[in-house]
């Protein structure tokens, strides 16, 4: 369940090794350069909002990602024997990071849809959203123990898991409902009642000049935001797809699968890897303040 396995790398062409390279250092580049400028955009940013927080979350979580990718494929194109604290903590955080990701966007979701029913009330308190921040980061910790206790290394110097009778299959689906069922239902739910209060909202007669302005900023907001994590979550569903399926293939396939199961895995880091370099772009594209704050970065850089 943890990050594809060297031997699933061991009958790939030349070809395909210096594809994936390539592709890999293109994403590593991308990644980091796009999420270490929101992640600078957001600290010079003097009144962030809870929304900026949870994206800065999301930022660091696949900068961190990206970090670690690059010598774990090294590791895996160049046939190098993993070390015990790479198949024990560098891999199993990788994944973690998946798990940060789809719990902070679950997060906004339900944030927004509480925002959407309480407009005129003050957002959360920043302290609030850090904890909530922590308590995301450690749950996703917490689920990638049981990989922290059985990872090891084999005689081929490749990252095997030493699980029970039956252990490996309740993890996986433990895992899939976890990291990905549960939170894009409960999205889908926020999203559908969301649009619910939207459309609830249109139809309310409000007097009040003021507050009629106050209601009408915050929804102009709320719909960018939207439109932002909806873009998001339809990614990384899309994304994080392949590889939820050929874990499933994996562990609950016959045996004349297994093959299919071990390409997918070797193709599945490609559309994890992808995802966590899109984001930045669709800050940029859908936020006119981050494709402002792009614009100068880029002044800078290129016209000094």
């Amino acid at each position: 369940m943890g990050y594809p396995a060297k031997s699933n790398y061991s009958s790939v062409s030349d070809t395909e090794r210096k594809i994936k390279l390539v592709f890999f250092v293109f994403t590593f580049l991308l990644g980091v350069t796009g999420n270490s400028l929101v992640i600078a955009i957001l600290r010079k940013k003097k009144r962030k909002s809870v929304n900026d927080i949870l994206i800065f979350n999301l930022s660091t979580s696949d900068l961190t990602l990206m970090l670690l990718s690059l010598p774990a494929n090294v590791f895996l194109l160049g046939g190098i024997d993993f070390p015990i604290f790479f198949c024990k903590f560098i891999s199993p955080l990788m994944t973690a990071t998946f798990n940060v990701s789809i719990f902070t966007l679950t997060f906004m979701a339900v944030y927004r849809w509480r925002v959407i029913i309480n407009s005129l009330q003050p957002e959360m308190r920043h302290r609030f959203v850090v904890i909530w921040i922590a308590a995301i980061w450690f749950v996703a910790v917490l689920l990638l123990l049981p990989l922290v206790v059985v990872a090891e290394t084999n005689k081929i110097g490749s990252c095997t898991e030493n699980w029970g009778p039956d252990q490996s299959r309740a993890y996986t689906v433990i895992l899939f409902i976890l990291q990905y069922v549960l939170p894009l239902l409960t999205i889908a739910g926020a999203y559908v009642l969301i649009a619910i209060e939207i459309g609830k909202a249109e139809k309310r007669h409000i007097s009040n000049a003021q507050d009629r302005a106050a209601l009408e900023l915050r929804r102009k907001e709320d719909i960018q935001i939207i439109k932002m994590m909806g873009m998001i979550v339809i990614l990384f569903a899309v994304c994080m797809l392949p590889i939820q399926v050929a874990w499933l293939i994996s562990d609950f396939g016959p045996d004349e699968y297994k093959k299919v199961a071990s390409v997918m895995l070797r193709m599945a880091d490609i559309a994890a890897y992808l995802h966590a370099c899109v984001n930045p772009i669709i800050y940029g594209t859908i936020t006119r303040y981050f494709r402002r704050e792009y614009i100068k970065y880029i002044r800078s850089i290129f016209f000094c």
